[in-house]
């Protein structure tokens, strides 16, 4: 049963691929440390809003989570969602 569970987790991650949290500093020198990446900006809350900020370097997906937004770089290609969908919880 055990071996079960976590094949299925693997499979999980190799269909979703990793999510890591990063607090927001941590995400700005992430990406003031690089050039041309994608940053995903969306809105999220029920009661408060906040600002959903994720992009993917080496095969990893960062996000954070800020009550204002970022500022992204020129750098960088910025796409704005109407909503996000991950497999990690808030």
């Amino acid at each position: 049963m055990v071996h079960t569970q976590h094949g299925h987790l693997q499979q999980a991650i190799k269909m979703n691929g990793v999510f890591v949290q990063l607090t927001v500093e941590d995400f700005q020198n992430l990406l003031n440390r690089n050039d041309n990446l994608v940053v995903v900006v969306s809105k999220t809350g029920l009661f408060s809003t906040h600002h959903l900020h994720l992009t993917s370097y080496k095969g990893l997906v960062f996000y954070c989570k800020a009550k204002e937004p970022l500022s992204i770089l020129s750098k960088h290609e910025t796409l704005h969602a109407k909503a996000v969908s991950l497999p990690v919880q808030f």
